[in-house]
């Protein structure tokens, strides 16, 4: 409603003044008021979208907000025409759509809606690539008359435009998604139509004509026409994300590609430096710092993505624990030093029992919940040089360094009381949770199996004794009788609600 209302406005002010007296400064002034209009309609369809869609209306926005700011800088040209501005609406109106070409990198399969770092940093850089392109091949070569380009620097700007506006169709048409396909598909016919509007002015029958005239219109027609398709845009697809890794080839040609952002302002700047030295070097300053961010990014990410792969690697990922390829390789590791500096290595095989009841009972999640529960109490239990793995289900492992069996069996037995003690509050009711506990010591690494079996043996032994207790591998009368040679309080009762 409002759009019509300001075009026909227009089309009144056209019929009316014309090229004459205000005439042009309104012209302009409704010109930046459809631009505004625009522009919500813009963010309008950036609230409504997600993924791909939500990324493609923000670049879109992005490109029209630097249209408004020409648009303004007409307007402030037609109030002061005494101050220079011309050069830089020039280039505002040549390179607005750049932002908008961006899109052309979003990916439907792995795109999440989310502004990227190494994205703002490429957009950087194709800006330096504007200015240097700009002043290439605009500013550099003489025009025909002071403050009017010559026709034929123009052409530049009309095989960019053009190549964009294939893209967006090309990718519309080998597209397998429908909202891109959308997208891109009516934005590319849209840039299409755009380049020959400019054309029909640069080079048809708007030639000459100065703003008021009714080639004015056709300006106005170009952004009734984006707010047409932003506020007819209905997302139809919710975001998937790829599980799978990009093809190698894929991975490489991309960051081959980013290359080419320093290449190409390295050889405009060449021709600029002969006329405008000092203009040059801070073009090229300013695109080595971006080439020089990018990479920082790049390297801080694969040193995230490899401290996250080592860390997967090696821990288990319900609770945080060492996993069973970690807590044995630990295992041997401790062996290896006890051989070395013969003291003996304790080890404490733990079973949680009657843990299928509750989660036949409580469910699954519930069950996670017990158990990364149980993991925090066992690690909070153990000494700060003590390892605790996951060995799988409701498994886990103590590796205790320079522990005899007296030792061991002590720090099994603390961890059994400080668990049989905590109450588990699963859906409003309290859960029991308790352990049956093996302990088993061993000194050299070629036994490790063996302590292994032997671990493994008197937890099942516990398990037949009726749980919720610790066996040793043999009798341990000297656990036993340092045990209760100590005065231990009973552990204080803890809740945890789940």
């Amino acid at each position: 409603m409002l759009t019509g209302l300001l075009w026909l406005a227009h089309a009144g002010v056209i019929a009316f003044l014309g090229t004459n007296g205000q005439g042009p400064v309104i012209s302009d002034v409704l010109q930046l008021a459809l631009g505004a209009v625009l522009i919500y309609a813009l963010l309008q369809a950036s609230r409504r979208s997600e993924g791909i869609a939500l990324s493609f209306w923000r670049l879109t926005t992005a490109a029209y907000a630097l249209w408004i700011l020409a648009q303004g800088l007409s307007v402030y040209n037609d109030l002061f025409p005494s101050l220079p501005v011309a050069w830089t609406n020039n280039m505002l109106f040549s390179f607005w759509f750049v932002p908008l070409a961006m899109a052309m990198f979003l990916d439907p399969e792995n795109e999440a809606g989310k502004l990227d770092a190494l994205v703002a940093l490429d957009f950087v850089q194709a800006v330096l690539i504007c200015i240097a392109a700009y002043l290439y091949f605009f500013y550099i070569p003489k025009s025909d008359s002071p403050g009017e380009l010559a026709h034929e620097v123009w052409q530049p700007y009309f095989i960019g435009y053009s190549f964009v506006a294939g893209a967006f169709v090309l990718r519309a048409l080998i597209t397998q998604s429908r909202d891109a396909r959308i997208l891109f598909g009516r934005m590319g016919i849209f840039l299409a139509c755009s380049g020959g509007v400019d054309a029909m002015y640069y080079y048809g029958p708007g030639i000459g004509l100065k703003t008021g005239a009714w080639f004015d219109l056709m300006w106005s027609a170009l952004l009734v026409a984006p707010i047409l398709i932003a506020t007819s845009w209905t997302q139809a697809e919710s975001p998937e994300l790829s599980l799978e890794a990009p093809a190698h080839e894929k991975r490489i040609y991309a960051e081959m590609f980013h290359l080419l952002y320093p290449l190409l302002v390295l050889f405009m700047s060449l021709r600029i430096a002969r006329e405008r030295l000092g203009l040059a070097a801070f073009v090229v300053l300013l695109s080595f710092v971006c080439s020089s961010a990018r990479l920082l990014v790049t390297q801080n990410r694969l040193l995230l993505a490899k401290e996250a792969l080592r860390r997967e690697a090696s821990r288990d990922g319900l609770t945080s624990l060492w996993n069973r390829k970690a807590i044995l390789s630990i295992l041997e590791r401790d062996l290896l030093r006890a051989e070395r500096d013969r003291e003996p290595v304790g080890l404490i095989m733990i079973d949680v029992d009657h843990f299928k009841a509750i989660n036949d009972s409580r469910g699954h999640a519930a069950g996670d919940a017990v158990l990364r529960i149980i993991a925090s109490g066992i690690a909070a239990v153990v000494r700060p040089y003590d390892s605790v793995g996951r060995c799988g289900g409701e498994e886990f492992l103590i590796v205790a360094p320079a522990c005899g069996l007296a030792e061991t069996w002590e720090l099994a037995e603390r961890v059994r009381t400080h668990i049989a003690n905590c109450n588990f509050m699963v859906g409003g009711s309290s859960v029991k949770v308790s352990l049956s506990l093996g302990v088993a010591t061993g000194q050299t690494a070629g036994e490790i199996e063996k302590l292994l079996h032997a671990a493994d043996t008197a937890m099942y032994q516990a398990k037949n004794a009726g749980r919720n207790r610790v066996e040793p591998v043999v009798a341990p009368d000297q656990g036993r009788a340092a045990a209760a040679s100590q005065s231990v309080s009973p552990a204080p009762h803890r809740d945890f609600w789940l």
